[in-house]
């Protein structure tokens, strides 16, 4: 299944250069993600424009902010869905050279927390709107094919 962007609210641009200078200001970069299957047991992803690789929903810890508020922040801003995220699953370390990202991002390397966000059922699927601008498309993939 593949979802393409219908949210007619528009995020602020944001550049590569932009993007590196606010993550270069930390040692570290602490982030949160969020962990959805479907009844198939495969994992939803989204594609996006800023990085070569499809990712899991989340995204930056933001100043004052806990990961498990991030990581609901994040699911409704980019996925305009509401939900709680308070069960972990994991925590690890990604590292400059593990990151892959290009170089204008300069990436600190990052603490990465990963939320439980459940089994969804194709209601919970339909609701899915990407943020227009953000996120290229959704869909799910069997565990093998999900980013490493």
């Amino acid at each position: 299944m593949t979802t393409t962007p219908t949210s007619d609210e528009t995020p602020s641009a944001s550049t590569d250069e932009r993007y590196g200078a606010q993550r270069a200001a930390a040692a570290v970069w602490a982030g949160a993600s969020v962990l959805i299957t479907d009844g198939r047991g495969r994992v939803l992803v989204e594609r996006v424009g800023y990085r070569d690789t499809r990712l899991l929903p989340g995204g930056a810890v933001d100043k004052g902010e806990s990961p498990a508020q991030s990581a609901a922040r994040e699911l409704h801003e980019e996925l305009g869905v509401t939900m709680n995220v308070d069960r972990g699953l994991a925590v690890g370390w990604v590292s400059t050279a593990g990151a892959n990202a290009r170089p204008a991002l300069r990436f600190p390397g990052e603490i990465l927390h990963v939320f439980d966000g459940g089994t969804w059922d194709d209601d919970q699927i339909a609701a899915i709107r990407p943020r227009e601008g953000e996120i290229e498309a959704v869909e799910f993939v069997e565990p093998p094919d999900c980013p490493s």
